[in-house]
């Protein structure tokens, strides 16, 4: 079927290094696959893999010209042959005086080449191309990769397979009977004869088709692709070598058909092998079959034909082997699926991003498609921290955002490299990587696995991760994904109210975390103001980032704060920015608190009075954290009062008092407190204790040899106290971070 002017194509490029072939379809399913000829009305298929340039000039000719050109003008012609494996050798060619980048020549050859398909359509209407090779490697693939770079294709998918599986393409698209049983191949090279026989598996599904490749040299002279030249003897001599050959193959199964492939099986020669091989089989003779092989399969992956969807093909450069891990999806274990077996192995490659907790590890599972055991291969997130240190204190997230990419580097080396992308704002990351190279089928993977480890330590994400992230109404946290909001939440089950219930939250979690189902469970809770614990409860049962135990936690805490007043949770919530040294915030939050108590006259006054006094309590904590110790002593001393004389209180204006005033001066204060004699004296154990721990700790040591370094004029004293200037600074910058903490300490 001829397909139209503006109709798409596909090319199908067979690359030797001897000579190339392209084959090409029109982009329908019931086009029919096509080989260019380089002599136009006639079937020459073959384009000599090489170029010529003309001496003295700025000429190229490529293929049958170049090698017509050096034969009628030797003088003048500088052939340059074995294009293919000069590029892969990589050492440049010197021509006409300049010297040349091989993989260069090797493009310029391409692109002339591929520039004969004007004949058939515009180079526009070309939408993929599949480059068929003898055999793949990791150095090929490097070298075909610059070239196609190199050509500038306006289209991108450009595919590359060997010719093995160029042959299992072609026989996807052939009657069935031709391969119900083996097939094999005879491919006539200079070097001798390349065989192939496919069989298929079909106690499996999908069913499994293998290629087994040899290569049978000639004896003695080597053969010559022009049989018609030799000596009769000579010829005779090649069709017993090429019969013992075809009954080597034949003799190890059943054979359906039976492929002459080369311009050297032409002619009448072969009488004996041919003879054999039409004994109950149907025998075919061509030149073209890796480029047609390389159609089809292009035409199995645009269209998907009935024959490549129950079969598999399993060459030398495909993964024989499933790679997934075991993870938790929303709560329950689950396989997650990484890479499948079948596909290229120098195409397969997997992104993806998890959460994982406690945990330093995680586990593949790497299942073999032919046969062996089921293998796991460990991960070591190695020093993932737990818990990072922001100035004197530290705090604890507990779950990190995992990367991980996968790709191989050979048929069974795989390398896995994953990054540490932090928590979203409530821990950074830390741009900690780890590469590992894993073999597939190592049988002591098992061992290295730690004898046994199970269960799931990653956490697959659920649902997107957002551009702009929410913020949490009185938290004033922002997230960016479901697992931070869960983390959130559960973390601050305490502090929330109805707030948190509202159509902004819906929004997020339909459209930017791409979760409508969940969004739509939760609205009647949002409109009919249902119950908060229900509201909590569901979104931390759906994303499954804890387990039930600590879901029923949160659940108590969350009916428990149903309790308490509005003063208590506006306290609470405001609590919480001092534990993130939002010291600003927080003052002002407890001085509008402090009006509304004033202003309310509903609550008892016991009830009353106590809040008032935690909060000046409060209060005098931040203070005395910004050593404003004067200002700290007047909030604890009206704590003090207000509160009915807790000796607590009492005893952190001391202390206030003691790092604010002069010694004299606190003597003669602690002196108009007879009655609180005892406890100046534990005070001052307390300072004397605090003193001497001090001195025991490495940073008290690193500061005495900072000073010592200070007078001695050391250069380290620089350098080291820039790192604590920096430390600080980072400090600061970590200061929106989200920390779990009890109740605020006294000093």
């Amino acid at each position: 079927m001829l397909g139209g002017a503006g109709d798409k194509i596909i090319i199908g490029y067979d690359l030797g290094n001897a000579f190339s072939q392209i084959s090409y379809s029109y982009l329908s399913q019931d086009s029919e696959v096509e080989t260019l000829s380089c002599v136009a009305g006639e079937e020459y298929y073959n384009i000599p893999t090489v170029l010529c340039k003309r001496q003295g000039t700025g000429q190229w000719l490529f293929g049958r010209e170049a090698e017509r050109f050096a034969q009628e003008y030797p003088e003048e012609a500088i052939l340059v042959e074995g294009l293919v494996g000069l590029a892969v050798t990589g050492e440049q060619v010197s021509v006409d005086g300049e010297v040349y980048e091989p993989v260069a020549l090797l493009t310029l050859f391409m692109k002339r080449s591929l520039g004969l398909l004007s004949l058939v359509s515009a180079p526009e209407r070309i939408v993929a191309m599949m480059i068929t090779c003898r055999k793949l490697d990791s150095q090929l693939i490097e070298t075909l990769n610059q070239t196609v770079t190199g050509l500038g294709l306006g289209y991108s998918r450009v595919y590359y397979q060997s010719y093995a599986e160029s042959f299992y393409g072609y026989m996807l698209y052939q009657p069935r009977d031709l391969w119900a049983a083996q097939t094999v191949l005879f491919d006539y090279r200079e070097d001798g004869i390349y065989s192939m026989r496919m069989e298929c598996n079909r106690r499996t599904t999908p069913v499994v088709a293998y290629v087994h490749q040899w290569i049978y040299p000639f004896q003695g002279d080597s053969g010559l692709p022009d049989v018609a030249g030799l000596e009769p003897g000579r010829q005779a001599q090649l069709d017993g070598e090429l019969l013992e050959v075809a009954r080597q193959e034949c003799g190890k199964g059943t054979v359906s058909s039976a492929y002459l492939i080369g311009e050297g099986f032409a002619g009448e020669w072969m009488s004996q092998t041919l003879q054999y091989l039409c004994r109950g089989r149907r025998v075919f003779q061509g030149v073209n079959l890796y480029s047609k092989g390389a159609v089809y399969c292009l035409l199995d992956k645009h269209f998907g034909s009935k024959a490549g969807k129950e079969h598999v093909f399993l060459g030398g450069d495909k993964l024989k082997y499933n790679i997934g891990m075991q993870v938790l999806r929303q709560g329950q274990e689950s396989y997650y699926a990484l890479l499948d077996a079948g596909e290229n192995w120098y195409e397969s490659e997997y992104t993806c991003e998890f959460y994982v907790g406690q945990a330093s590890y995680i586990s593949l599972v790497i299942t073999p498609l032919i046969s062996g055991a089921v293998t796991q291969a460990p991960l070591s997130l190695g020093e993932l921290p737990q818990e990072e240190e922001t100035g004197e204190e530290a705090f604890s997230c507990g779950f990190s955002r995992i990367r991980m990419q996968l790709y191989l580097e050979g048929e069974k080396q795989l390398c896995v490299e994953m990054e540490d992308l932090g928590f979203g704002e409530i821990r950074p990351a830390t741009q900690l990587t780890w590469r590992q190279r894993v073999t597939c089928g190592d049988s002591r993977l098992e061992e290295a696995a730690g004898g046994g480890r199970s269960g799931a330590a990653a956490m697959v994400c659920v649902g997107d991760y957002a551009q702009e992230p929410y913020v949490i109404p009185k938290l004033g946290v922002r997230v960016y994904c479901m697992e931070e909001l869960c983390y959130c939440l559960k973390e601050n089950a305490f502090l929330l109210d109805g707030s948190i219930m509202n159509e902004e939250l819906l929004a997020f979690i339909k459209k930017d975390c791409q979760l409508p189902g969940l969004s739509q469970a939760l609205h009647p809770l949002v409109r009919q103001q249902g119950s908060l614990s229900d509201f909590v409860c569901r979104i931390l049962s759906c994303v499954g980032l804890y387990d039930a135990e600590t879901v029923s936690q949160v659940e108590e805490t969350l009916k428990a704060g149903s309790g308490l007043t509005d003063f208590e949770k506006h306290k609470l919530q405001t609590d919480h920015l001092v534990e993130q040294k939002r010291y600003e915030e927080a003052l002002k939050s407890y001085d509008r608190l402090l009006e509304r108590i004033r202003e309310n006259q509903e609550m008892e006054v016991p009830a009353l009075q106590a809040l008032t006094a935690d909060i000046l309590h409060n209060k005098g904590v931040i203070h005395a954290r910004q050593m404003l110790y004067g200002q700290a002593a007047e909030c604890f001393y009206q704590a003090w009062k207000t509160g009915g004389g807790q000796q607590a209180y009492f005893k952190d204006y001391l202390a206030a008092r003691r790092m604010q005033l002069p010694e004299r001066d606190y003597v003669a204060l602690a002196a108009e407190y007879p009655e609180q004699y005892q406890a100046s004296l534990e005070l001052e154990r307390a300072l004397e204790a605090t003193e001497q721990s001090w001195r025991e700790t490495p940073e008290y040591k690193r500061l005495a040899r900072l000073r010592a370094a200070r007078v001695g004029g050391e250069a380290v004293y620089c350098e080291e106290a820039d790192r604590i200037l920096q430390t600080l600074k980072n400090d600061y910058r970590k200061r929106t971070g989200v920390r779990k903490r009890g109740s605020i300490e006294s000093i």
